[in-house]
C-alpha cells in the first residue's frame, strides 16, 4: 500500500530550474543594490566637487531605496522648500527635488548647474510629471463611443466604420509586436 503522508517528489529539471530561478533573483537584487550604491557615490562626489555640505548626505535606506541628499531645510516663513539633490541618470548630474507645501511629495525641479540653482529651488514648486496615459485604451473607448449604426449618414457610417477598423488594425499590430518581443 502506498504511503500516502509522502511528500510528491520534484523533478530534478524543476528542482535545478527553481534554483537557477533564485540565483537570478538574486543577482539582479545584487546589481540593483549596486547601481543605487554608485548613485549616491555620484551624489556626494559631486556635492563636493562643488563646495555644498549636505545637512544628510546621499544614502540607501533599510529598505536598499535611495534617499536623496537633503541640501536644504524648509523654511516656512520665507516660503522656501526642503531642497533635496538626486543623481539625473539621463543627465548624468545632480538634479534638484522639492516638495509641495500641500502632499509632500517630492518632485524635480531642476538640474544643478551652480550653486545659485540651489537657492532658485528653495522657492520652486515641483514639476510633476502628468499620470501615464493608457492609449490603448483611450482608443478602444473612442471606438466604442461612436456606433455607426446610429447615425443615420450612410457617409459618416462608411468613415467612423473605416477609422474604428484602422484603429483596431493599429491596436492589434502593437499587441503582436508586443508579444513578438516578449517572447525568450
Amino acid at each position: 500500500m502506498p504511503d500516502s503522508t509522502a511528500a510528491p517528489s520534484v523533478p530534478a529539471w524543476l528542482a535545478k530550474a527553481q534554483e537557477t530561478y533564485e540565483q537570478e533573483k538574486l543577482d539582479e537584487g545584487a546589481r540593483t543594490i549596486m547601481h543605487r550604491q554608485q548613485l549616491v557615490r555620484n551624489i556626494n562626489t559631486k556635492l563636493d566637487a562643488l563646495g555644498v555640505e549636505a545637512l544628510k548626505p546621499a544614502r540607501l535606506d533599510e529598505h536598499g531605496n535611495l534617499v536623496g541628499a537633503v541640501l536644504l531645510e524648509a523654511d516656512y516663513d520665507e516660503d522656501a522648500h526642503e531642497v533635496r539633490a538626486l543623481w539625473d541618470e539621463t543627465n548624468q548630474q545632480i538634479e534638484l527635488h522639492t516638495a509641495d507645501w500641500e502632499d509632500q511629495r517630492f518632485g524635480r525641479v531642476r538640474l544643478l548647474n551652480t550653486l545659485g540653482d540651489i537657492v532658485a529651488a528653495r522657492y520652486e514648486t515641483p514639476k510633476t510629471p502628468a499620470p501615464a496615459r493608457n492609449l490603448r485604451n483611450e482608443a478602444l473607448r473612442a471606438i466604442d463611443s461612436l456606433r455607426p449604426d446610429v447615425l443615420n449618414n450612410y457617409e459618416v457610417e462608411a468613415v467612423v466604420t473605416a477609422i474604428d477598423g484602422l484603429t483596431a488594425a493599429v491596436l492589434h499590430v502593437g499587441d503582436l509586436i508586443t508579444r513578438a518581443a516578449d517572447r525568450p
